[in-house]
């Protein structure tokens, strides 16, 4: 876990562009004066929390940053990174099951779809085969 101190700055890294993610599987999280190398399949869920927004990976790891959640949506635009609820982006690799109403992901976090979200997150995840 990433412990935070009053005066620490954390921000996605300004060299991505909004737009693309110019193939990279990857984005950095500035932490301080280091930026820290976080693959997009290891970020699980962007929970936003007034103006900050926190970041949880696979590895149980945490980073709060100071900016909005639709900020890092635009600077995470990747496929697999997903909007189901005003405070939260998913990445749809660690989705374990879904029902309109809720997701369950790969650290047993379950979290809920916003009314607003639903239609176009069930429209991106039955890309997939369905079987009934």
């Amino acid at each position: 876990m990433v412990y935070l101190k009053k005066s620490d700055n954390y921000s996605i890294s300004p060299t991505l562009e909004p737009s693309e993610n110019n193939g990279c599987e990857y984005v950095f999280v500035k932490q301080n004066n280091l930026y820290v190398k976080m693959p997009y399949k290891n970020l699980v869920f962007a929970k936003s929390s007034g103006n900050y927004v926190e970041l949880m990976t696979s590895g149980q790891k945490r980073y709060m940053l100071k900016t909005s959640i639709q900020h890092i949506a635009n600077s995470l635009n990747d496929d697999r990174i997903i909007r189901i609820h005003r405070s939260y982006l998913i990445n749809i690799e660690h989705l374990i099951e879904f029902s309109t109403q809720e997701v369950t992901l790969s650290n047993g976090c379950i979290l809920p779809i916003g009314k607003h979200y639903q239609e176009n997150f069930i429209s991106l995840v039955l890309k997939c085969p369905v079987l009934i």
